[in-house]
């Protein structure tokens, strides 16, 4: 996936190596972001602010989100 200018690399979840759900790729770009856009800014006040971030499995492109502790 060229347009990520990260280098793709393996990710831990809790100690537990995590994989794409999609097609079991173990290697992902990992981009943060916030919860501020129209899609999340209507629903819930308190997460204007909040933060999180995304993991994008290098092969198939499939992405998944996951909220700051």
């Amino acid at each position: 996936m060229s347009v990520l200018k990260t280098d793709p690399a393996p990710i831990e979840i809790e100690g537990h190596p995590f994989k794409c759900l999609v097609c079991a790729n173990e290697k992902f770009h990992r981009r943060k972001s916030h919860l501020d856009t129209a899609l999340f800014g209507g629903m819930n006040p308190t997460w204007t602010d909040a933060s999180a971030y995304c993991l994008v499995c290098d092969r198939c492109g499939h992405l998944e989100w996951f909220l700051q502790r």
